[in-house]
């Protein structure tokens, strides 16, 4: 039962820089990167505590998290050197940058474990894609930080002294103002009034989990509030509580917090090897600046990859970086020009390659520039669908069709939202490489995924260009001037494109018994069982004629066997026009 409730949370889809000298070291393993300031044994610790955490709630969310680079966990050797780091008033954070996930700790001590497992809880919460209120996020932080992990059994719930004892002496937030808290004011700057923001989301979120009468219904609240529905109209509504019953229940339960935990299956972590290493000086400034761009501190991240950069010019990683900041700043000119620096410097970051690629495309470079970076992007990381794709759109915008469809076929996963214009696109190359079959196939499955009018046509279009063949056909036009125009036609049909629309085609077999070579016309009268016909050749270079003599003579005819296509005429005298003629 509480199982279902965890998993029903993720199932909804400017100073001057202080820099640490020495003393970094790296423990790492596939899932976690802890750089720490502290000894080895201490971040072997937490490396094993992080990885109860994440079997912990990969078991109990059914979360997958493989797809996601190793965790980044900063811990400073005291709170004194994390200050200069710190985000508001915050004792710690976790904060989820673009291709890099950030734990940043104060220290790796044993009273850590409660604040890591805090910060580990956002992780998961962002990994889920889930926009919660910033009072339930905070919360559920809060909550899971009282998880304790054994192999044996694991525990949830539980009193948070130092919070129940807070909400005891101070005047509490009317509780419509908590749920009506905007995220970018959500958390308070001083300590004090960030800490009662904390304590009453804590006791709200645990009252709604735990409590008999509140948490079977609390996966209903999660969804409804997941949606970006307002806080106090839902946590009424899925209550059926007016919110002055609530807040009464509310304090009633942190007055008599004594709820016990909730016992859960323990957690089998696998042994995993431990790579520790000594992180050089120049490495651990990159890594806090690279820290400092996720905290959104780009004058001071700048000012030490200046630095940095004056220490190892052409660097592919500092280049990268000042290209990560221009972009930040909307200076996409600047962007492009650090990044492609760092291309040419053999950059290793596939995501940087593809985003280069994305800008210079918005800039009108020229397309070989686009080609090599998405090229090397892929190089770099062959699942890269995002950029294959886009290197797929550029081969067929090119003319290279046999590469864009190798693109295409090389991904590995479609994303819903663009399956109708990965299979049209796949039709037209392959049509234009005439590989019918398969077109038609994948014009089939642009036509399942279509959502609109105009893209079943499309699918239709593409369908019908796959079984077809393009040809020039006679027309008249409004004056009943003969003009050639472009049609389709079947594929491997017998098509003759003197045919014009309107004509009343006929076709037979007979014997050509006569030539009549008049003055303007010539016919040809034609025996079909027992019956003559006279048809007309108006224009004798608009007949397709096949197998035909060198020449002919005028007069009666000797028996010659022929297929005809004629178009019925009215023209008094004349039983139809030829538009095709076989002898045989």
């Amino acid at each position: 039962m509480f199982r279902f409730r965890i998993a029903a949370l993720l199932a909804i889809g400017l100073g001057a820089p202080a820099w640490a000298a020495s003393g970094w070291r790296l423990t790492r393993n596939e899932h976690f990167e802890i750089y720490s300031q502290g000894g080895d044994a201490s971040a072997r610790s937490a490396l094993l505590r992080f990885e109860q955490l994440r079997g912990f709630f990969l078991l109990q969310t059914g979360l997958t998290l493989d797809h996601l680079p190793a965790v980044r966990v900063i811990a400073f050797g005291s709170a004194k050197e994390y200050e200069p780091y710190q985000i508001r008033s915050a004792n710690a954070y976790y904060v989820g940058a673009e291709t890099q996930d950030y734990i940043v700790l104060p220290g790796l001590g044993p009273d850590e474990f409660r604040t890591a497992a805090h910060e580990y809880a956002h992780l998961i919460l962002h990994a889920s894609g889930l926009r919660y209120p910033e009072w339930l996020k905070e919360g559920l932080a809060e909550f899971f930080s009282t998880v304790h992990v054994s192999e044996q059994a694991s525990e949830l719930g539980g009193d948070l002294p130092a919070r129940s004892q807070l909400l005891r002496r101070r005047v509490w937030m009317p509780l419509p103002a908590l749920l009506a808290l905007p995220e970018e004011s959500a958390r308070p700057d001083d300590r004090e009034s960030a800490g009662l923001f904390y304590a009453e989301s804590w006791a709200l979120t645990d009252m709604l989990f735990l409590s008999p009468d509140y948490g079977p219904r609390f996966p209903e609240l999660a969804t409804a509030l997941s949606f970006g529905e307002p806080g106090l109209e839902t946590l009424t509504k899925v209550f059926g509580k007016p919110i002055d019953q609530i807040t009464r229940d509310l304090h009633a339960w942190v007055d008599r917090r004594g709820v016990p935990p909730i016992h859960l299956p323990g957690v089998a972590t696998q042994s995993t090897a431990a790579e520790v290493s000594e992180v050089p000086v120049f490495a651990s400034r990159s890594l806090l600046a690279d820290l400092l761009i996720a905290t959104g501190e780009l004058d001071r991240a700048e000012a030490l990859y200046r630095d940095l950069d004056r220490e190892a010019p052409r660097n592919a990683d500092i280049a990268a970086a000042l290209g990560t900041i221009a972009l930040r700043r909307a200076d996409n000119q600047g962007a492009r020009r650090e990044w492609k620096q760092a291309i040419e410097a053999g950059v290793t970051d596939a995501n940087l390659c593809y985003r280069y690629a994305v800008l210079a495309g918005m800039a009108g470079l020229a397309n070989d520039e686009i080609r090599s970076a998405l090229e090397r992007a892929v190089d770099l990381r062959p699942d890269f669908d995002d950029a294959r794709y886009m290197l797929a759109l550029l081969e067929k915008n090119t003319s290279h069709y046999e590469a864009a469809v190798a693109q295409l076929r090389a991904m590995r996963n479609v994303a819903q939202a663009r399956r109708y214009d990965y299979w049209a696109i796949l039709a037209d190359a392959l049509n234009e490489l005439g590989q019918r079959p398969e077109a038609k196939a994948a014009a089939d499955q642009a036509a399942r995924y279509a959502t609109n009018p105009s893209e079943h046509a499309r699918a239709a279009q593409l369908a019908y260009t796959s079984q077809t063949d393009l040809a020039v056909q006679f027309a008249r036009d409004s004056n009943g001037r003969a003009q050639m125009i472009t049609t389709r036609v079947p594929h491997d049909s017998d098509w003759n494109p003197f045919i014009e629309e309107g004509d009343d085609i006929r076709r037979l077999q007979g014997i050509v018994k006569e030539i009549d070579c008049g003055n303007k016309v010539t016919r040809f009268v034609v025996e079909v069982a027992g019956v003559r016909l006279r048809l007309a050749i108006e224009d004798p270079s608009r007949v397709r004629m096949r197998n035909a003599p060198p020449e002919f003579v005028c007069g009666p005819q000797t028996a010659s066997q022929v297929l005809v296509e004629y178009a019925v005429s009215k023209n008094k005298g004349t039983d139809g026009i030829v538009r095709g003629m076989e002898f045989q």
